[in-house]
């Protein structure tokens, strides 16, 4: 979330435009949104002269600060010196900061460690280190790639007092700031970080360790899964199961990755068979391939459902095992599945004939165009893609105007394939449609990328002026935009004379739908 909404930019619009308490009450409600990104377009009240509101403001820092991934520290650490004095004022204000900074709130210091001024953040560290409180371990883990290097020293020298036991559970919340550093190039960090991971395995730490791994926070989770795996005298098989059973794809699919080498015996088949369970394919496709090359014998019938799995990848690795003892061709297993009538597998097997078959089988696939199920007339289309697509253009481009979203998009992904399937004109008819649904409107839009260049340009031109829609002249206009910036010499070529000439003639009446510089650019593109 790093975008403000319309309403809440009205909201800032209006704040302080009103009477102190007004805008107190503003300040409270804007406070408890959660959005944190609000706090660099709030700091400024923080320095009115109304106590009322300065409190104010410092409270609602205070509630989004609260609601602020420790992670996105970073992305406010950018942000927050964004507004700068002018050059005749700067050095007052920094005076005027440095000499009030003893009697700064935790908020405002926290906030003046990100100051645009090196002095003011110098001596934020100072006063942090001195007062040595816990929550200032994120704002000095930021400063240690800071741009002056007294500041990255002094903040460093403060944290290497706190690589003790006792801080393990500190180092354990801020430990993405910590990963952070591997992509920060003001200094050598390597040092650094290995003594933190080298603190983190030590088995005083063994308990903070335990309590990550089911941490709220999915990244912290990871990395205590891996710190785990590298303590001393910790239970892998534990750990791995453990991962393989957490709630974050991520998490189980660098669990998945790693199994193998981490478990072994009847653990290692266990945590196999289970992965054949996850929702996710590149987890099911890895257990998949170590199952079949440790335990062959077990893996055959798991891998003869895996034939039939609602995802390619998983497929393709089922049918790369099974090949050496099949005894029929793909193609006839998947027709025989096909015409067996089970309804529940119908979708994988036509699309595994789209995989596996030849030009003849592609008759097979078109008798289940008009199937009832979404899943199988989306598996049609792309197994005729695959086969057979230039019999089956008219299919596509009735598919296209299809009223599910799914089958439109499928049939939108064929023709992109095979443009020359579909003809502009035909195309131009979509968009100027008034009956045409939304999603058919969008996925025309993305056809026309497929096209060659000055068809594209063409296409677009007339249809600009003639877009009844708002958010389809904005799409037709950034495409635009993308056309004159990108240009693409692998399908450009010289226009005709003629061409051009009509695409001049087009772009005239597009004149006041388009910014003087694009449509200036696309003139000189012409020529």
């Amino acid at each position: 979330m790093r975008q403000l909404s319309s309403e809440f930019r009205y909201k800032l619009e209006q704040l302080g435009t009103g009477a102190e308490q007004e805008t107190a009450e503003q300040l409270r409600q804007l406070g408890q949104s959660g959005v944190y990104i609000l706090i660099p377009s709030l700091l400024r009240m923080m320095d009115e002269d109304s106590t009322v509101i300065r409190q104010a403001a410092e409270q609602a820092i205070a509630r989004l600060l609260e609601a602020c991934p420790v992670t996105e520290l970073v992305w406010l650490n950018e942000h927050v010196r964004e507004w700068r004095p002018s050059p005749v004022i700067w050095k007052r204000v920094v005076e005027r900061e440095v000499h009030r900074i003893e009697q700064a709130s935790t908020i405002r210091l926290s906030m003046l460690t990100m100051h645009w001024s090196g002095y003011i953040r110098e001596a934020a560290v100072r006063r942090m280190i001195r007062e040595d409180e816990s929550y200032s371990f994120a704002y000095l883990l930021l400063r240690l790639n800071d741009w002056v290097p007294e500041i990255r020293l002094l903040a460093r020298a403060a944290l290497e007092l706190k690589l003790k036991p006792e801080h393990a559970k500190l180092w354990m919340e801020n430990i993405m700031l910590v990963e952070r550093l591997r992509i920060c190039g003001r200094d050598n960090f390597e040092s650094f970080i290995e003594s933190v991971h080298h603190l983190l395995r030590q088995k005083e730490c063994r308990f903070v360790i335990h309590t990550a791994r089911v941490s709220p926070v999915a990244s912290i989770r990871q990395f205590a899964f891996r710190i785990s795996l590298e303590a001393e005298g910790t239970d892998a098989g534990m750990i791995m199961e453990q991962a393989l059973r957490d709630e974050e794809p991520s998490i189980r699919r660098w669990a998945a990755q790693r199994v193998d080498r981490m478990l072994s015996g009847q653990k290692l088949r266990e945590a196999l068979l289970h992965m054949q369970l996850d929702s996710v394919p590149s987890i099911r496709r890895e257990g998949l391939a170590v199952l079949a090359t440790m335990y062959p014998d077990d893996a055959k019938a798991i891998i003869i459902d895996r034939l039939l799995d609602s995802d390619l990848s998983v497929r393709d690795t089922a049918r790369r095992y099974a090949k050496p003892w099949m005894k029929v061709s793909y193609a006839e297993w998947y027709l025989d599945v096909i015409w067996s009538e089970d309804q529940d597998h119908l979708a994988a097997a036509i699309s595994g004939l789209g995989e596996t078959g030849d030009k003849t089988d592609a008759e097979v696939l078109y008798e289940y165009a008009k199937h009832p199920s979404i899943a199988v007339r989306k598996a049609v289309i792309r197994g005729l893609m695959r086969l057979d697509a230039s019999s089956y253009g008219m299919h596509f481009v009735h598919s296209l105007k299809s009223p599910q979203p799914g089958i439109s998009r499928e049939a939108c992904r064929a023709l992109m394939h095979h443009p020359y399937l579909i003809q502009p004109d035909e195309m131009a008819g979509l968009l100027s449609d008034p009956d045409a649904l939304p999603h058919v409107v969008r996925n025309v839009l993305r056809m026309i990328s497929s096209m060659s260049r000055w068809s594209q340009l063409g296409l677009l031109l007339q249809q600009l002026p003639a877009a009844r829609e708002e958010w389809v002249k904005r799409a037709i206009q950034r495409q635009l935009y993308n056309w004159a910036r990108y240009p693409n010499r692998s399908n450009g070529g010289r226009v005709s004379a003629a061409e051009r000439e009509r695409l001049l003639k087009l772009l005239s009446l597009c004149g006041e739908e388009l910014d003087n510089d694009l449509l200036h650019r696309l003139e000189w593109l012409m020529q």
